[in-house]
């Protein structure tokens, strides 16, 4: 009897420390992308829980001084992509206006979402890995090793474009919608505006970028471990060759 006292006190010690755990995770946002909880790929769910590699991004702030009528009037789509290496303040810049904070107090986004659900993990390829955007901590934090850019999609300007942006949906914080098709529907208008975002950065900063939607889903499912999830869009973003 003794001996199960104990381990029933052991488990409960356990229990709590873990529940702890996640409070402080969720605190400090370090949580895991909840669309890669409950993958079956461990090995994809380790790589971000360790962040092999953070980069702190600087502040945002270079790349958008054109007035919204000088932007709008400048946008288009651009495939020609050169391979020149982005500035990190461009960079950084550039994730903001995609999916970043810009009422920290309440933590809401510079894109609107329906009901508030902020669906999105924002995945950013480079020559060095696949990182995944921190908007609270302004940083990319490492999930993949390695140039996985051709893997996006079979147009060649993947493989070339120094930096590509992947949008992917998060089905875990949409559950208050319970009809498919209506989530659905709403991760797709959200999508949009996350896309027009990074449209208007890339024609006031002068970059080239082009919204693809023939992305390569089931390999990019895989790779980024996305397990209640969609990849939803792409953006090869660099300089007009």
């Amino acid at each position: 009897m003794k001996k199960v006292f104990v381990l029933v006190l052991i488990l409960t010690l356990v229990a709590g420390g873990v529940q702890a755990q996640k409070r402080n995770n969720r605190k400090s946002g370090n949580s895991v992308p909840s669309s890669m909880v409950d993958c079956k790929d461990n090995k994809s769910v380790n790589n971000v829980q360790k962040a092999r590699d953070v980069r702190q991004l600087p502040p945002p702030a270079s790349g958008m001084d054109a007035p919204l009528k000088e932007a709008l009037d400048q946008r288009r789509t651009i495939r020609n992509i050169r391979e020149e290496q982005l500035p990190m303040e461009l960079v950084s810049s550039l994730l903001w206006c995609t999916y970043g904070i810009n009422r920290p107090e309440a933590n809401r986004r510079v894109v609107p979402s329906a009901v508030n659900v902020q669906e999105f993990d924002i995945y950013y390829f480079d020559q060095q890995g696949i990182y995944l955007y921190n908007a609270q901590k302004n940083t990319l934090e490492m999930v993949v090793e390695g140039d996985h850019r051709p893997e996006i999609s079979q147009q060649q300007f993947f493989a070339k474009a120094p930096a590509s942006i992947v949008i992917v949906a998060n089905y875990d914080r949409m559950s208050v919608f319970k009809d498919k098709d209506v989530r659905d529907f709403y991760a797709a208008v959200d999508c949009g505006y996350v896309s027009q975002n990074i449209y208007l950065f890339c024609s006031s900063a002068k970059l080239a970028t082009v919204a693809c939607g023939g992305i390569n889903h089931e390999t990019l499912t895989k790779l980024l471990g996305i397990g209640n999830g969609r990849p939803m869009l792409a953006h090869p973003v660099g300089f007009e060759e």
